[in-house]
């Protein structure tokens, strides 16, 4: 394992772009020697997440603003267009958007632009909706993820009470080859006051790394279980007890990065932590809503690559595992 810290003032927006770790609303980039380009532009609006996609030439990006409505598209660094979602209990809940490969190899945007029960997936290059789905199976939809190869959607949302919840819809072929979502999911998980959903990662294109907490008094959190999920099976691979809350995870091999607190590396078979990044901060959120005190702060992920990076308001961490 090989950790490294930046000097990098102000960090917001981070994702990876192959060998780099670019900040997409500045343009900044940090390469593997550790040197950071200069800032190149200034969008002047508080985006505070991004997610990033290579597709062939082209490097898509996406920077939102977690609990408000505004977002880009960004395509190659310049802005493609800007996108929004519902209003409805914004300021509650993470923004839900996922940007991934479809088979055809054009570029697709998940997200809810018109409403917050309603899933709509586009063309990221013109614009042009493909699909939109209303679904028992999901009511607030929220931490969308598509799986590497595009045929999977992830929505880790919430219903009223709140309940959080989650659910995978399969993305199939239409007519003259379009795309559209199989209305039935491959995986949901039912309403529970006691055993609630945490988050889900995708393992690979067909399996789904689960994590629940349990309830107890009503509010107070208490670790719960991580599962295998197959979702062309149908069924629970494995669920292992685990000792502390997972919140956002990182799969990687047979373990999977929990980022509760600090980045701890939890075995899948055991459940088992077998190390800790004590000295990196990475917020306490729990499900879509409870963001913790202080909130998360900028992380990006490569879960093909191994590696992850924190920021603070100084430095970046890169880990790579």
């Amino acid at each position: 394992m090989q950790v490294r810290d930046i000097s990098w003032p102000g960090a917001a927006t981070l994702v990876w772009d192959a060998d780099d770790l670019l900040d997409v609303t500045d343009g900044r980039r940090a390469h593997a020697d550790g040197s950071v380009t200069p800032r190149r532009f200034n969008m002047s609006y508080p985006f505070d997440r991004a997610i990033g996609l290579r597709g062939g030439a082209d490097y898509w990006a996406v920077a939102y603003t977690n609990r408000n409505t505004k977002a880009l598209l960004i395509k190659n660094g310049r802005i493609h267009r800007e996108l929004n979602r519902s209003f409805y209990c914004a300021n509650d809940y993470d923004y839900p958007i996922s940007i991934g490969s479809a088979a055809s190899g054009s570029v697709l945007v998940a997200h809810c632009p018109h409403a917050f029960n309603l899933l709509e997936v586009e063309d990221a290059e013109t614009g042009t909706t493909l699909d939109s789905l209303e679904s028992k199976a999901m009511e607030f939809h929220s931490r969308l993820s598509f799986s590497p190869d595009g045929r999977f959607l992830s929505d880790a949302g919430w219903f009223w009470h709140p309940w959080s919840g989650a659910a995978v819809f399969q993305t199939v072929s239409g007519r003259g080859g379009s795309l559209q979502f199989d209305r039935n999911p491959v995986f949901r998980t039912e309403f529970s006051e006691t055993h609630e959903l945490d988050s889900v990662a995708f393992l690979g294109d067909t399996e789904l790394a689960v994590s629940f907490v349990a309830d107890h008094d009503g509010m107070k959190r208490r670790p719960g279980t991580l599962g295998i999920w197959s979702l062309t099976g149908g069924r629970w691979k494995s669920r292992v007890a685990v000792s502390e809350p997972i919140g956002m995870m990182m799969p990687w091999k047979e373990f999977v990065v929990s980022f509760y607190d600090h980045p701890k590396l939890i075995s899948l078979t055991s459940g088992e932590v077998v190390h800790r990044w004590n000295g990196i901060y990475s917020g306490k959120q729990l499900g879509p809503i409870e963001l913790g005190d202080p909130p998360p702060p900028p992380i990006a992920l490569d879960p093909v690559r191994g590696r992850f990076a924190v920021a603070n308001s100084k430095i970046v961490t890169l880990v790579t595992l």
